[in-house]
């Protein structure tokens, strides 16, 4: 997204427009969270807003992209992190069973930006804790997507055996409000298997 066709939207929404970010994918997928919080919540839920925002990493961004990005995620409101959050843990369901993605997909092409997301997860705890948020909202959404991480855990460490580092940091962050939930215990079990 081009910078002046941007400036349209910053003036639309104004008293919500707080990234501070001149990277056109950034602002591409910062457009589509500031429009989406306006929108009727099955835009999220059916995950419309999800795969325009996946859509536009995995077409547009390299590794410029993903740090601007994450630099740029302190400036977003809380509500714009929740909703970006949501995103980027979710639309992957419809090339799996039970997490496991259908062999008949290409699955280095549908994973690809897990890595990414996965440390995105990380610095939006990051600035959850530093901003204090007393109901910890973003470790909620993290906490209620957990088979996300569950279901790429083997994809991770497959790529890159570091990743694990990242899992075990988000997994110490939000573990602490549902110790003993499912999903949390198998993620448990899985970080405890690797040896690093």
């Amino acid at each position: 997204m081009s910078q002046p066709d941007f400036d349209f939207f910053r003036q639309k929404y104004a008293a919500n427009c707080t990234t501070q970010c001149d990277n056109p994918a950034v602002l591409a997928v910062y457009r589509i969270v500031l429009e989406g919080e306006h929108k009727d919540s099955d835009y999220w839920s059916e995950e419309h807003g999800t795969t325009a925002i996946l859509s536009v990493m995995e077409r547009c961004f390299r590794a410029q992209e993903w740090n601007a990005l994450e630099a740029d995620l302190k400036n977003w409101t809380t509500s714009q992190l929740e909703l970006f959050t949501e995103a980027i843990m979710g639309g992957y369901l419809s090339y799996t069973h039970n997490g496991v993605y259908y062999e008949h997909y290409a699955i280095d092409d549908l994973t690809k930006t897990i890595p990414n997301r996965i440390a995105l997860l990380l610095a939006i705890l990051t600035i959850e804790q530093e901003r204090g948020l007393q109901y910890r909202e973003l470790s909620g959404i993290v906490l209620e997507n957990c088979n996300f991480i569950n279901d790429h855990f083997e994809i991770l460490l497959k790529q890159d055996v570091q990743n694990v580092i990242i899992i075990k940091k988000i997994f110490k962050l939000v573990a602490v409000f549902d110790p003993t939930g499912p999903t949390i215990i198998a993620l448990k079990n899985k970080i405890d298997n690797v040896n690093i």
